[in-house]
């Protein structure tokens, strides 16, 4: 068995885009050998800013011998009527390199062939490798290629080197002029130059030599603890956040934490404004004390070990001075001004160049606020309206164009400063929440009603202009409102003001809101391209699709959902209680019997004029002899449980609702054993027929049980 190792040396790889390179190396290199035949054993990729590679071992030498199978002419038309071989015949022969003598004939369906079985030695694995390694690399999935020099070949960095080698032998290679060899250099500072490489653990020994630590996860793990261990010095932790621990590791080869500290003073800015600087502008790790207080230092990662590290910190101790002088700066000027005085301003800022300004978007977010609240939490109302008044004003400050990460955030810093009463302040501070799937709601009623507001106006004045997200493409970021407002619905009764319960959720029906929120453009907006109808139905069919691969992301089996949307529903909580109810119903016994029957109701009714059945369901008076018991307990079941149905679905108990209809399996079952729907007599067979249009409607009035999958369907598709 051999090994092989691939290493592509190129200019630093941007950190947010190594890792997805680091799994497409290795996914790339599984596929090509999978699809040429070669068993091999485990298959490791790494990276490094300067770096990727890939190695494999208990790479088999050659493919497999096979025998590649051709079929020629027709017998009847590889041969004359003396029997010999036709010019067909002779030409398929030697097409395949073979004597007629050594051809065989074959029955098929469709007739006797001629057939040529070929014998094909295997490949070998340094003919294949070396034929891959080109598309391997230039097919790697980079979001962004550059070009250099005067060459067409493409990746995400210059490339300077090419080490691919199997059992310590060089795969001559060539990439546009960049000639594969056995050189890897060290790392750029500490060890210069180029080294050769005789192996896969010569190479990751030599590595390790040349101050280069291969593995990403090793990386973050040294940055991790040495972080820890720096801040445990001074009485703290670091606030290490996944991310931004990864992208540190993705900047460096041989990462070294150092702490560094800056001035206390900047402790009396908002403690939000300090990490995002520290964060997100920096790269640093800022250091919380036990109660989770910041402490005026942080955790810094350099790319080097140098002699004297104090160099080093700083240096870096000046950047972010700087930028805490900034902050320090907007954080006095700004609030000289309250927001309620910055509202006029936003009528120079454009919102979106079809969709108007924010002074614009101000007004419609006040007016479908303040509606919401007026239905969903009266007691919010003025608050509400308050906050959507002054939500968009921070767009405008200082802090927020230096730090665009604050929006929201010091606009309740703000409020507090003007001492505006804090449940305004917060729900203007929440009201861009949740900005992911792992963000938490705003943490009060009238926060996640200015969020729902705000969402939905984004929404449907981008819908409106057929700016809808298409494939990975979504810059105003729709998915993530809709998703915001989805897990708002469902979780939101939880910081209620006199509302119901955290268990109602908040309970709204999205088409009228919509609706609404398209006349807010028409009276303070640009007149948007399509029409409400359009809108409306587009929005709520993009906010199903949310809604369904949200549930599926909790174990929800797509069926339940389909047949609940199948009603065309557009309480959002309404629904999930529907499913949820759904989820229960299908452990029950009697669940594959019902759903059965009703899909063989759905397929009678569809045999039927809907009309004709209508008018009957309209007028029943149940005037034709009923002349079969089974007929006849199936009407009587219907009769005393339809209205106990239709009370626990008005009172959305959906558990409750479906509990009584499994009463109804015993009836239904006797109904299609002993009775004929399809009576010769019509009155006869319209008033079975609409005795099935009960049953199914009685169903429908939790979903439609005729989109569930039956078990034995479902594990067949399995």
């Amino acid at each position: 068995m051999s090994e092989f190792l691939l290493e592509i040396g190129c200019e630093e790889i941007p950190a947010r885009m190594l890792p997805e390179g680091i799994a497409a190396l290795r996914e790339g290199l599984t596929t090509a050998l999978y699809n040429a035949g070669l068993t091999h054993g485990r298959i490791d990729s790494h990276g490094t800013p300067r770096r990727l590679m890939v190695s494999v071992e208990d790479l088999a030498p050659q493919q497999p011998d096979c025998i590649e199978e051709r079929r020629g002419p027709a017998v009847e038309k590889a041969f004359d009527a003396a029997g010999q071989p036709t010019k067909a015949a002779l030409g398929f022969a030697r097409s395949c390199g073979l004597s007629m003598a050594q051809l065989s004939q074959e029955m098929t369906p469709k007739g006797s062939y001629l057939v040529a079985r070929i014998p094909r030695p295997g490949r070998s694995a340094r003919e294949i490798l070396i034929d891959s390694i080109p598309g391997l690399i230039q097919n790697l999935p980079w979001p962004k290629t550059m070009r250099w020099g005067t060459g067409s070949f493409r990746f995400v960095r210059p490339i300077h080197g090419l080490v691919a080698l199997l059992d310590g032998e060089i795969l001559v290679v060539d990439l546009e002029g960049i000639q594969s060899g056995d050189q890897v250099a060290g790392h750029r500072f500490l060890a210069p130059g180029y080294q050769r490489v005789t192996g896969l653990y010569h190479y990751m020994d030599l590595l390790a030599t040349a101050k280069v630590i291969l593995d990403l996860q090793a990386r973050e793990h040294v940055i991790r603890t040495g972080a820890e261990r720096l801040a445990a010095q001074v009485g703290g932790r670091p606030l290490i956040d996944p991310g931004l621990l990864t992208e540190n590791a993705c900047l460096t080869e041989w990462p070294v934490p150092l702490r560094g500290t800056y001035d206390a003073k900047y402790l009396d800015i908002p403690h939000e404004v300090l990490t995002t600087s520290m964060q997100h502008h920096q790269k640093y790790f800022p250091v919380v004390d036990a109660n989770n207080t910041l402490l005026p230092c942080f955790i810094l990662v350099a790319n080097m070990e140098v002699p004297d590290p104090e160099v080093l910190i700083r240096g870096n101790q000046r950047v972010l001075r700087a930028r805490l002088e900034d902050a320090a700066f907007y954080w006095k000027v700004d609030r000289e001004t309250p927001l309620a005085d910055r509202r006029d301003s936003l009528k120079q800022v454009v919102f979106q160049a079809k969709l108007g300004t924010l002074w614009q978007k101000s007004l419609r977010l006040e007016t479908l606020a303040s509606q919401l609240a007026a239905q969903v939490a009266p007691a919010t109302l003025p608050n509400v309206q308050t906050a959507a008044q002054l939500a968009k004003c921070d767009l405008i400050t200082g802090m927020v164009g230096e730090f665009p990460e604050l929006q929201g955030i010091m606009g309740g810093y703000y409020a507090r400063a003007a001492s505006l009463d804090p449940e305004i302040a917060t729900a203007i501070a929440d009201h861009y929440r949740p900005q992911g799937a792992a963000d938490s709601l705003p943490g009060t009623m009238a926060g996640r009603l200015l969020a729902i507001a705000d969402k939905l106006d984004t929404l449907v004045g981008c819908f409106g202009i057929s700016l809808v997200p298409s494939g990975t493409k979504d810059p105003f970021a729709l998915r993530r409102a809709a998703l915001g407002i989805i897990r708002i619905i469902l979780e939101g009764a939880g910081a209620t003001h006199g509302h119901n319960s955290a268990s109602q959720g908040i309970r709204i029906n999205l088409r009228p809101w919509i609706q609404i929120a398209c006349t807010g453009y028409n009276t303070h907006g640009e007149k948007l391209a399509l029409d409400p109808v359009t809108i409306t139905q587009e929005l709520l069919a993009f906010f199903m699709g949310r809604l369904r691969a949200h549930l599926k992301a909790e174990g929800i089996d797509h069926d339940l959902i389909d047949a609940v949307t199948a009603l065309d529903l557009d309480d959002l909580f309404d629904i999930v209680q529907r499913v949820q109810a759904l989820k229960t119903f299908k452990e029950r016994p009697s669940y594959t019997a019902l759903v059965a029957a009703n899909k063989r109701i759905v397929n009678i009714l569809r045999q039927c004029d809907p009309q004709s059945t209508h008018a009957v369901l309209a007028n029943d008076t149940g005037s034709v002899t009923l002349g079969n018991s089974a007929e006849q307990g199936l009407r009587e079941a219907v009769e005393n449980l339809e209205s106990v149905v239709a009370t626990h679905a008005t009172q959305g108990d959906y558990h409750a609702a479906l509990d009584v209809l499994a009463g109804l399996r015993e009836p239904v079952d006797r109904f299609f054993d002993d009775i004929l729907v399809m009576d010769p007599n019509p009155a006869v067979r319209q008033q079975r027929v609409n005795l099935l249009a009960k049953v199914r409607n009685m169903f429908n009035q939790v979903a439609d049980v005729s989109h569930l999958i039956l078990p034995e369907i479902r594990h067949n598709n399995a």
